[in-house]
């Protein structure tokens, strides 16, 4: 990898996260009940519609934090660990709100698309 090609990885980087400092100051000041990271998606993705297109630098960086997606959740994992005595008291009541909250999504997401279709007119006729 050449010094072009770090520096490049490392502006792109710079980019993502002051877009994510953005939202969040932006959510902050206007006491949003929206995160500040949705926000600073959201600028990201208005920055990349003015332009047109994504970068080879911006799109060769997503990849690669994308690919390597699960070194992210080693600090959830540890906070597991850490309280698991906790985590094994409310075991119960945990496996209850993933599997509602899992439920109450899927639901949510079919009831979605299926208006979208029905306001489109893709939906399929019933017989």
């Amino acid at each position: 990898m050449t010094a072009r090609n770090v520096l490049h990885y490392a502006l792109s980087f710079l980019l993502l996260v002051l877009c994510n400092a953005a939202g969040g100051l932006v959510a902050s000041v206007l006491h949003l009940p929206v995160p500040g990271t949705v926000l600073g998606i959201l600028i990201l993705l208005a920055g990349l519609a003015l332009l047109g297109r994504v970068p080879q630098p911006i799109r060769r960086t997503a990849e690669f934090l994308l690919g390597h997606l699960n070194f992210f959740y080693i600090p959830a994992g540890v906070g597991v660990m850490a309280y698991a005595a906790l985590v094994r008291q409310d075991l119960l009541p945990i496996v209850a709100a993933l599997l509602g909250g899992t439920a109450v999504a899927l639901v949510a997401g079919a009831l979605a698309f299926h208006w979208t279709a029905k306001l489109t007119g893709n939906a399929e006729e019933e017989s």
